[in-house]
């Protein structure tokens, strides 16, 4: 089908900032999303749609709306289609009213360019009806009317001429719930008559309800774009998995961390880079084309988009001729965290200490960055693989000081070339993980250390070496409720903040519920996906 909308390596470049090149399609009829964080360069592609780029901004590229090409119209010709032929309903609203013309004569000055006088007024109202707005309304300066009221003269404006092309940025910002389901109402109704719609927006139920394919973006560019349902349920980028799983409209049951800080878009490499969980040094080499991985379905990233940091493929084991796993396998993405849960004695601690490599499978591989794991180097190594114990001291030397515990696995690792290297760097994980990092505890033998201080010291010490696999088995089993609280929140944020994908085994449900992306339960030796709603019944079912 021929597409109505043809958006062709649309580029600006402001100081600080570029957009582009972006390419997109849109049929009749057809609703599509922009999403993205604020930054990410949303407002300034829907501006670009329409050709109303600041003049500051460097434009390139085309935009085609049913054959004809908007770039190459003579600037009278342009201004005759913009509105008629295609508009833009804007995100601040306030800001694109004449304060000295109320609502309606904005609305019947639009109008003049189709209408004859005597219609103006009817129709009018007629578009008012239609967002919300009462008649009464249409008497009041922009600075009387609410922000609410405004965004609805701004929608009717963008449809008043029946265009057959409307960008809408964040079109429900700004809206009460009722006021905002008419407003998709209407939308839904535009775009079934033939209208196409780019709608930027930040609320991912707007995209849900009215578009059919979403496209993500990220500092200027368009790093998945994909069926919308597709992409909420799975999606393939790490930035849009990130952005995905912060919404707590879709995950109301888990603590949300958003996507970790770091270094914003650099020129000549994925602008993703300086946060992702799964970065190689090719993500340095350039920027990423968008590239199919499936039907509808495209992501710009060197590893073809999420990729696996951990995969266990029919793990066995056999302890005294009784199997205790029996072909489990799984896959734990990069950047992920994955609860493990089951009854006790079923098994648990057996396959993390598989999966870490502290005791060998009867059967089966793991496979680590889609290698096969190599414990001896991967446990000491940067990007390896580390176990946070259940039993935090049976992992600590009783006779070590708290700072020869935690920097021992970068000695081994000969990651530093001085002490104070070596110092600097056990203070920092210390801090990390909520302990303060004095003289006497840096002296402290572990086995002199709390049973909280002792799981702290732990983590630190797994964390040494920014494993990118980090596999922890019932790390809260010791501690009182405030302590598990804390110290949950605390590994997720250092998984959050590190970005290394995490395996938790547990035996507490309401943990599981709240950490974790995933849940997988243990049962007769093998694993099977959980709902987020049903792991207290799959636990009893599998008792």
């Amino acid at each position: 089908m021929t597409p109505r909308v043809r958006l062709e390596g649309l580029t600006a470049r402001y100081p600080g900032f570029s957009l582009g090149p972006v390419s997109l399609e849109l049929a009749a009829g057809e609703c599509l999303a922009v999403l993205g964080e604020s930054g990410s360069g949303k407002s300034t592609l829907a501006r670009a749609a329409v050709r109303l780029l600041e003049p500051a901004a460097v434009p390139g590229g085309r935009v085609w709306l049913d054959g004809r090409d908007l770039t190459a119209l003579p600037p009278k010709e342009l201004a005759d289609w913009r509105m008629a032929r295609f508009s833009i309903g804007f995100q601040n609203a306030h800001g694109w009213l004449n304060p000295s013309l109320t609502l309606g004569q904005h609305l019947e000055e639009l109008l003049a360019r189709r209408y004859p006088r005597a219609q103006r007024a009817g129709r009018a109202a007629l578009l008012a009806g239609e967002v919300g707005l009462e008649v009464g309304d249409l008497g009041l300066l922009p600075r009387q009317a609410s922000g609410g009221m405004v965004q609805k003269t701004l929608l009717a404006l963008a449809l008043a001429l029946d265009p057959g092309f409307v960008v809408l940025d964040e079109p429900t910002g700004a809206l009460d719930e009722v006021s905002r389901r008419r407003v998709l109402e209407l939308i839904r109704r535009r775009a079934a008559a033939g209208t196409a719609f780019l709608i930027v927006t930040h609320d991912v139920t707007v995209a849900r309800a009215l578009c059919a394919r979403s496209c993500v973006l990220y500092g200027g560019r368009v790093m998945e774009l994909a069926p919308t349902t597709e992409l909420l349920a799975d999606p393939r980028h790490p930035y849009s998995r990130g952005l995905i799983r912060s919404f707590p409209e879709l995950y109301p049951q888990r603590d949300l961390w958003g996507i970790r800080p770091g270094p914003g878009p650099r020129e000549g490499e994925c602008p993703f880079r300086g946060r992702c969980t799964q970065c190689v040094p090719e993500c340095a080499a350039g920027v990423p084309e968008l590239t199919g991985i499936g039907p509808g379905r495209q992501v710009a990233c060197v590893r073809g988009g999420i990729a696996a940091a951990l995969t266990a493929r029919d793990i066995a084991k056999r302890f005294d001729g009784r199997p205790v796993l029996a072909g489990a396998s799984l896959r734990l993405d990069c950047g992920e965290t994955v609860a493990l849960v089951g009854p006790s004695g079923v098994g648990k601690s057996t396959l993390a200490a598989v999966l870490a490599g502290f005791l060998a499978p009867d059967a089966g591989r793991v496979l680590v960055n889609g290698e096969a794991a190599d414990y001896a180097r991967l446990h000491r190594t940067p990007g390896g693989v580390q176990l946070l114990w259940q039993d935090s001291f049976a992992a600590l030397d009783p006779r070590f000081t708290v700072e020869r515990a935690v920097a021992e696995p970068g000695v081994l690792a000969k990651l530093w070339a001085t002490p104070d290297q070596q110092h600097e760097r056990v203070v920092q994980l210390l801090q990390q993980v909520g302990l303060d990092p004095t003289p006497e505890l840096l002296a402290r033998p572990t086995g002199a250390l709390s049973g909280g201080q002792a799981q702290r010291v732990a983590m630190a010490r797994a964390l040494v070496l920014r494993p990118a696999v980090l596999v922890a088995d019932e790390p809260t089993a010791q501690l009182d409720a405030s302590g598990r609280a804390n110290l949950l929140r605390l590994l997720k944020g250092l998984q959050n903040a590190e970005g290394c994908a995490l395996l938790m085994v547990t035996h507490d449900p309401h943990a599981a519920r709240k950490i974790a992306d995933r849940v997988l339960l243990l049962k007769h030796g093998r694993l099977e996906p959980v709902d987020l709603d049903r792991i207290e019944q799959e636990l009893e079912d599998a008792q």
